[in-house]
Protein backbone atom coordinates (compact mmCIF):
# COMPACT_ATOMS: atom_id res chain seq x y z
CA UNK A 1 0.00 0.00 0.00
CA UNK A 2 3.02 2.59 0.89
CA UNK A 3 4.67 1.33 -2.12
CA UNK A 4 1.70 2.36 -4.31
CA UNK A 5 1.10 5.88 -2.44
CA UNK A 6 4.89 6.51 -3.23
CA UNK A 7 4.30 5.98 -7.05
CA UNK A 8 1.51 7.69 -7.48
CA UNK A 9 2.51 10.77 -4.90
CA UNK A 10 5.97 10.96 -7.89
CA UNK A 11 3.50 10.20 -10.54
CA UNK A 12 1.28 13.61 -9.07
CA UNK A 13 4.41 15.77 -8.59
CA UNK A 14 6.05 14.90 -12.08
CA UNK A 15 2.71 15.99 -13.98
CA UNK A 16 2.14 18.97 -11.07
CA UNK A 17 5.87 20.19 -13.00
CA UNK A 18 5.09 19.28 -16.36
CA UNK A 19 1.60 21.47 -16.02
CA UNK A 20 3.16 24.70 -13.97
CA UNK A 21 3.59 23.52 -10.61
CA UNK A 22 4.42 23.79 -7.84
CA UNK A 23 2.75 27.08 -6.77
CA UNK A 24 1.46 28.85 -9.85
CA UNK A 25 -1.95 26.86 -9.68
CA UNK A 26 -2.45 27.20 -5.90
CA UNK A 27 -1.57 30.90 -6.57
CA UNK A 28 -3.94 31.66 -9.40
CA UNK A 29 -6.76 29.71 -6.88
CA UNK A 30 -6.02 31.83 -4.19
CA UNK A 31 -5.72 35.11 -6.19
CA UNK A 32 -9.31 34.17 -7.53
CA UNK A 33 -10.33 33.58 -4.21
CA UNK A 34 -9.69 36.71 -3.17
CA UNK A 35 -11.29 38.21 -6.30
CA UNK A 36 -14.83 36.57 -5.66
CA UNK A 37 -14.32 37.10 -1.67
CA UNK A 38 -13.45 41.31 -2.10
CA UNK A 39 -16.67 41.50 -4.93
CA UNK A 40 -19.07 39.48 -2.67
CA UNK A 41 -20.27 42.68 -0.64
CA UNK A 42 -21.01 44.79 -3.91
CA UNK A 43 -23.03 41.47 -5.35
CA UNK A 44 -24.86 40.15 -2.38
CA UNK A 45 -27.27 43.35 -2.05
CA UNK A 46 -28.20 43.39 -5.50
CA UNK A 47 -29.07 39.34 -5.61
CA UNK A 48 -30.91 39.58 -3.19
CA UNK A 49 -33.24 42.47 -4.38
CA UNK A 50 -32.92 39.89 -7.71
CA UNK A 51 -34.58 37.22 -5.77
CA UNK A 52 -36.92 39.03 -3.44
CA UNK A 53 -37.92 41.63 -5.58
CA UNK A 54 -42.14 41.03 -6.55
CA UNK A 55 -41.62 44.04 -9.48
CA UNK A 56 -39.22 41.17 -11.38
CA UNK A 57 -41.39 38.32 -12.98
CA UNK A 58 -39.03 35.60 -13.19
CA UNK A 59 -38.60 32.20 -15.23
CA UNK A 60 -41.91 33.10 -17.74
CA UNK A 61 -41.82 29.70 -20.20
CA UNK A 62 -42.30 30.51 -23.37
CA UNK A 63 -40.82 27.44 -25.28
CA UNK A 64 -40.22 23.51 -24.59
CA UNK A 65 -36.56 23.73 -23.38
CA UNK A 66 -35.34 24.78 -19.87
CA UNK A 67 -33.30 27.44 -21.73
CA UNK A 68 -36.94 29.03 -23.30
CA UNK A 69 -37.58 31.26 -20.18
CA UNK A 70 -37.51 35.16 -19.84
CA UNK A 71 -37.49 37.85 -16.82
CA UNK A 72 -40.00 40.62 -16.57
CA UNK A 73 -38.23 43.95 -14.78
CA UNK A 74 -41.51 45.62 -14.05
CA UNK A 75 -41.37 49.89 -13.75
CA UNK A 76 -42.34 51.17 -10.41
CA UNK A 77 -45.45 53.49 -12.17
CA UNK A 78 -45.60 54.00 -15.76
CA UNK A 79 -47.57 57.20 -16.47
CA UNK A 80 -50.82 56.27 -18.24
CA UNK A 81 -49.98 52.97 -18.38
CA UNK A 82 -47.47 52.81 -20.93
CA UNK A 83 -43.96 52.77 -20.41
CA UNK A 84 -40.67 51.94 -22.95
CA UNK A 85 -39.64 48.35 -23.35
CA UNK A 86 -35.78 47.45 -23.68
CA UNK A 87 -35.69 43.47 -24.57
CA UNK A 88 -32.33 42.92 -23.54
CA UNK A 89 -30.40 39.43 -25.12
CA UNK A 90 -27.41 38.66 -23.42
CA UNK A 91 -24.92 36.29 -24.88
CA UNK A 92 -21.25 35.17 -25.91
CA UNK A 93 -19.94 34.17 -28.91
CA UNK A 94 -23.05 31.92 -28.67
CA UNK A 95 -21.40 29.24 -26.32
CA UNK A 96 -22.23 31.30 -23.01
CA UNK A 97 -24.83 33.73 -22.24
CA UNK A 98 -27.65 33.70 -19.22
CA UNK A 99 -30.70 35.89 -18.65
CA UNK A 100 -29.54 36.77 -15.62
CA UNK A 101 -26.66 38.32 -16.02
CA UNK A 102 -27.91 41.22 -17.23
CA UNK A 103 -29.82 41.98 -13.89
CA UNK A 104 -28.13 45.01 -12.60
CA UNK A 105 -29.06 46.46 -16.12
CA UNK A 106 -32.80 45.63 -15.22
CA UNK A 107 -32.80 47.03 -12.16
CA UNK A 108 -31.44 49.62 -12.65
CA UNK A 109 -33.88 50.56 -16.17
CA UNK A 110 -36.67 48.89 -14.07
CA UNK A 111 -36.19 52.19 -11.49
CA UNK A 112 -36.21 54.98 -14.24
CA UNK A 113 -39.87 53.40 -15.44
CA UNK A 114 -38.73 51.40 -18.41
CA UNK A 115 -39.94 47.98 -18.54
CA UNK A 116 -37.42 45.47 -19.16
CA UNK A 117 -37.53 41.88 -20.62
CA UNK A 118 -34.30 39.36 -20.65
CA UNK A 119 -34.50 36.45 -22.25
CA UNK A 120 -32.67 33.04 -22.45
CA UNK A 121 -32.30 31.11 -25.49
CA UNK A 122 -30.53 27.53 -25.74
CA UNK A 123 -26.45 27.99 -26.51
CA UNK A 124 -23.91 25.84 -28.30
CA UNK A 125 -24.19 22.77 -28.35
CA UNK A 126 -27.62 22.82 -27.18
CA UNK A 127 -28.51 24.08 -30.24
CA UNK A 128 -26.67 26.12 -33.34
CA UNK A 129 -27.05 29.81 -34.48
CA UNK A 130 -30.75 28.94 -36.42
CA UNK A 131 -31.78 27.64 -33.12
CA UNK A 132 -31.06 30.56 -31.09
CA UNK A 133 -32.52 33.18 -33.62
CA UNK A 134 -35.78 31.09 -33.26
CA UNK A 135 -35.67 30.88 -29.69
CA UNK A 136 -34.82 35.13 -29.41
CA UNK A 137 -37.86 35.38 -32.02
CA UNK A 138 -40.14 33.14 -29.90
CA UNK A 139 -39.36 35.46 -26.66
CA UNK A 140 -39.26 38.59 -28.20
Amino acid sequence: MARTVRLLRGALLELAWYLGMPGMWLWQFFRLLGFVVAMLPAFVPVFWHYLRSKRIVKNITYGPSIRHQLDVYLPAAAAGGECPVVIFVSGGAWVIGYKMWSFLMGCVLQERGILFVSPDYRNFPQGQVPDMVRDVTEAV
